[in-house]
Order: structure tokens, then sequence, then C-alpha cells
């Protein structure tokens, strides 16, 4: 039956928006396109301020039982609820966080705020987050560049929280769970290199054709490049596209033994899995950084297409499968349905936890009586941090991303930890490469 043209278009509008979201995955990027208009960071953030001995003894937000911060994130717009899971994530783990007493006596309130995927309602949410809360936590906006001009020029007031834009992610007082870098880390490739050598020097990748997919499959191909690897097979695809039937009989004839899925969605990468199902043809190895990891992937593509493909990521598995192994999974499961019952959690619900989680952190050891000075100070301290395994360690504080890595698999419909990394941990083995070049690690 013929889909009528709303129905069209609002699958459209989503399939866009997700290939924007996956593309971020793994990693996360600095030359993220915002889309709709947005300018350049460098043309929106200006010159960073000094900040005053005013400005850190500010106590903005704060009573002798409260801490106000405030959250901005896509909620409304084309597609509605696009990054919800920020606030919901953030919400949830200081629900957890009140339940024991909260942070030395003090609740920590939030506000969820939504830019309405406009860069201009981003910028006065900020502002108005400045000028009334202690901070920003666990905020996510493809406009948070347009934020970033009122953080320059308000540099006491931190903002714990994911950002795609790399201008904002350098300020001294934005720091991330999982910092930007166009790269990728090299554990992954290196383990498969060694386990599957025939396989590396006959690779294929599917590329999402928007700006996000393009960027980030840039820097994942610099990565398996200095590891070794070679593309033979390489197509930019729309997001719309579901019939890869003449892709997988020209990997076969280009000897494709190797496929990467990770620069796209879920949906192209079902279907991509469907078809070489149906066309007989089973490479060495199909691996994904993040795309595949998602409630949908399995039945979208059937059990028999996905079984054996490696998962490898630098998040726990956060949606149940790690639950038993890495207690903040569980944990983290929980108090999103105390708080929001029935929500889904995703990649954005990870990050405004971890945000939330990371600015407690610095919330207590600043003491008694924190300002925001003191919390920025015990911020820059924080070299490690990994939200209790929920996250790979990463660096907040010089902003290096993670380079520890969990290897999984699809068995018998269902992701599950195999080895080399253990039940709780992560394999911590090599840097994380940029495409600058080798990064330091990060210790767990």
């Amino acid at each position: 039956m013929a889909l009528s043209s709303p129905v069209r278009a609002r699958r459209a509008r989503r399939s866009v928006a997700a290939v924007l979201v996956t593309a971020l995955l793994a990693p996360l990027l600095p030359l993220l396109d915002a889309g709709a208009g947005a300018a350049s960071s460098s043309a929106i953030c200006g010159r960073t301020a000094t900040p005053s001995k005013a400005e850190l003894s500010s106590t903005t937000g704060i009573t002798k039982t409260s801490v106000n911060v405030g959250n901005v994130s896509i909620i409304s717009g084309p597609v509605p609820g696009l990054f919800q899971g920020a606030p919901y994530g953030a919400e949830a783990y200081f629900a957890y966080l009140n339940a024991k007493g909260g942070v030395n006596g003090r609740k920590i309130n939030i506000s969820a705020l939504d830019d309405g995927f406009s860069g201009t309602q981003n910028q006065a949410l900020t502002k108005q987050i400045a000028a009334n809360d202690f901070a920003m936590v666990g905020s996510f906006s493809l406009f948070d560049n347009y934020g970033c001009s009122v953080l320059a020029q308000n540099p006491a007031v931190p903002d714990v929280s994911v950002s795609l834009d790399a201008t904002t992610n350098a300020l001294p007082n934005v720091f991330s769970p999982q910092p930007v870098a166009q790269g990728a880390p090299l554990a992954g490739y290196l383990y498969l290199k060694k386990k599957y050598p025939s396989s590396v020097t006959h690779v294929a990748a599917l590329v999402s054709n928007v700006q996000t997919a393009l960027a980030q499959f840039a820097g994942q191909k610099a990565a398996m490049q200095h590891a070794g690897y070679k593309f033979v097979y390489v197509r930019e695809v729309s997001p719309f596209e579901s019939n890869f039937t003449t892709d997988v009989v020209n990997m076969r004839n280009a000897g494709v033994k190797f496929v990467l899925m990770t620069a796209g969605d879920w949906n192209v990468f079902a279907a991509l899995s469907a078809a070489m199902a149906k066309q007989n043809f089973h490479p060495q190895v199909v691996m994904s950084t993040g795309p595949i990891y998602d409630p949908h992937y399995i039945p979208g593509a059937g059990t028999s297409a996905v079984n054996g493909q490696w998962l490898i990521q630098d998040l726990a598995l956060y949606l149940g499968q790690d639950s038993k192994s890495v207690p903040a999974v569980g944990t983290f499961n929980t108090w999103l349905q105390k708080v929001h019952p029935g929500a889904k959690a995703d990649l954005f619900t990870v990050f405004g936890w971890a945000s939330a989680q990371l600015f407690a952190q610095a919330l207590k050891a600043a003491g008694p009586n924190p300002t925001r000075g003191s919390v920025l100070a015990q911020l820059h301290k924080i070299t490690s941090f990994s939200a209790s395994g929920l996250v790979a360690p990463a660096n907040p504080a010089k902003k290096i991303p993670p380079n520890c890595v969990l290897f999984a698999k699809i068995s018998n419909g269902q992701f599950g930890r195999v080895d080399p990394t253990p039940k709780s941990g992560w394999d911590c083995s090599q840097p994380y490469y940029s495409i600058h070049g080798v990064m330091p690690k990060v210790n767990p």
C-alpha cells in the first residue's frame, strides 16, 4: 500500500534527523553542520572574556538547601523529542542523587528548556541560565554554537554538557564527559586486524551523504588507514535508500572481506545486512562502532542476517545487557523509569546522565560553600571520568576523548560482551587516533 504524502514527509524528517544523530556517535565531531541556516561557531562565539573575582565568587542559583541548574536541548521542532533524552537523563541522575540527600545537604533542581531547533532561541535560553542558574548541565543541541557567545562572555558559568561544536567545546568553562574529536580509538581496529589479517585490506563502507556522517567517516578512515586498513569500496548513500543489492554485488566483485557500518543510520545498515544475507554474501567481518546498537536493528534486518556482527563502542551496553555486570547500567535504567515511566534510553539520555554526574562530582568536591569559581576549579582537576562505568573513561579537564572500548557481538539475536573485554570493563590497550595524530591515553 502506498504511503500518503504526509506520512512520507514525516518518515523523511525522522530519517534525516536519525542520520544527523547517528553520525555523531563514534566519534563525536567538531565539524557538525547544524543545518537550518546555522552560522559558523567562529562567527558567533566571539572572544572569551577573563572572569572577574566577583564572577568567580558568584553563588547565583544556590540557596542553603538547593542548587538550580539549567539545560538547553532540542525538544520540539522538525522532529519532536529529538534530544528529549538529554534532559531526561540529567533529571534522572539528579533525582537519584537527591534521594540520597543531594550534594553537601543541597538538592539539585534542573530546568529543562527547549531551543525549538533555533539558534537564536538557544542563545537566549543560554543567557537566561547564565543570569539565573548556577550552571548549565546535560544540554544537547545542534545549535549550541549560538550559546557559545554567552558562555564566552560569562566565563565563570560552568557548562557540563556534551558539545558538538569545536569552538564551544574549547571554552575553558565547558566540560564534557565525552569530549569531541575527529578520529577513532585504535583498539578495536588493531584487534580485528590481528584476528582477521586478510580482511583489513578489502574494506567496504556505505556513508550517508550528510555532512556529519562524511566528517565522521573522514576521521574514522584516517584512523583505520593508520592501522593498515585499505578501502576498496565506498559509496555515499541517501538516508532514504533501502535497496542495496547493487552494492552487495559490487562488494563481492571488489573482493570485500570487511564491511564497516558506522557513518549512517541503523535503517540503512539493517537493509544492507538483509541484502547481504539474501545474496548469500558473508564477509569475514561486519563491524559497527554504534549505529547498530539500537533495539530496532536486529528485528529490522532479521536475526539470521546479523548474527556474528561486531559492535565496538565506548559506551556500556546501556540498553540493559550490562545491567548485571555494570551496576551503573541498572541504576541508570531504574531511575530513568522512576522519573519518566516508559521513556526509552538512548545515547542522549546517557550523555545527560553522565553530564549530571560529572557536575555533581565537582560540586561535591567544591565543599559546603561552593561558588562558580570553586566548581570550575574542581572540574579542571577531573582527568578521568567514566560515570561509574556507564561510559568509557575520558579526560574532561584536558578535553581528551576515550581511547577505551568494549567488544560485543550479536549472538542469537542479542548483543553481548565478548573477549577481549572483561564483563564489566574496557580494552584500553591502544590510544585514540585523530586526524591530527595519536592522542594521549586516558587512565581508567
